[in-house]
């Protein structure tokens, strides 16, 4: 039982019921909030495969940051010996194959997507990550993806680009911060971030984004695409959040503050996709 919980923790299940509950409103926003395409088996193959993914760029990211994170994270379960490095690597091969399998089973351009994802996601993990900036572009390129596949699997993307958008500027902002989180390690294995070349000039980009975040949430409500409840509960869950995080972030960047600082914005992820989806009702 013990090995099983160390492999689900590998996957990171948080982040891949974010991509499951992003894919899946994708679809929502794709239909224009009717619910007739939601009992679609393709807008569950495309959920579940946008799981198994993130989950498999997630072990090989682990697989790859073995010795970065023996110094940031020792507690995760290579570094702390529960799985070993090689069986970490099967894991994520396996579901990289369930996942683009799932593709098959919904339509030619959901297969390319997961092929693309699958791709990027390795790239990411042993070329990209330590090219500066390119990475972070990456990552947050792939969650405004994964929206988008939603609709795909539905043969309609329109709608999806407002949330994709959003998750690209949300996501850059919280991956900067994790490099300033994770500067001691990188260091010390060579791995160039904005944070190690310019730690102010890092801070300056994380609070752009979320700035453009806090920027870009009132216009799908005063261009008419979204409810007044979705301006309500991004400006109260979202917005005010992120202003105080800013703050935060201003006054103190050091590795706990960067920290905490991303694991809430990783929570308040859920708040803005609850906000999109309130959108949807008049």
């Amino acid at each position: 039982m013990k090995k099983v919980l160390a492999y689900v923790e590998l996957a990171r299940p948080l982040n891949g019921i974010i991509a499951f509950i992003s894919a899946w409103l994708g679809g929502l926003f794709a239909s224009r909030g009717t619910t007739e395409n939601l009992l679609d088996t393709r807008l569950l193959l495309v959920s579940t495969a946008a799981l198994l993914l993130l989950s498999a760029g997630n072990a090989i990211n682990d697989y790859c940051d073995y010795n970065i994170d023996r110094i940031n994270r020792p507690q995760r379960p290579l570094p702390s010996g529960r799985i070993q490095r090689r069986h970490a690597l099967i894991f994520a091969t396996v579901l990289i194959v369930i996942g683009i399998y799932l593709g098959t089973l919904i339509n030619r351009n959901a297969t390319g997507i997961a092929i693309l994802v699958s791709a990027a996601l390795v790239s990411y993990a042993f070329w990209l990550k330590r090219t500066v900036f390119v990475g972070n572009l990456v990552v947050s390129g792939l969650t405004g993806v994964t929206f988008m596949s939603g609709g795909v699997a539905i043969d309609s993307v329109q709608g999806t680009l407002v949330p994709a958008i959003f998750a690209f500027l949300f996501t850059a902002a919280r991956e900067i911060i994790k490099d300033l989180e994770d500067t001691e390690g990188d260091m010390k294995n060579s791995v160039r971030t904005l944070a190690i070349l310019n730690r102010r000039f890092a801070v300056a980009i994380a609070l752009s984004f979320m700035a453009l975040v806090v920027l870009f949430s009132p216009i799908p409500y005063l261009f008419g695409w979204y409810s007044w409840y979705y301006l309500f509960a991004v400006v109260i869950g979202v917005d005010v959040v992120l202003i105080g995080l800013a703050i935060r972030l201003l006054r103190d960047t050091s590795k706990e503050s960067c920290a905490s600082i991303q694991h809430w914005m990783k929570w308040d992820i859920f708040v803005g996709l609850g906000a999109i989806y309130l959108g949807t009702f008049s």
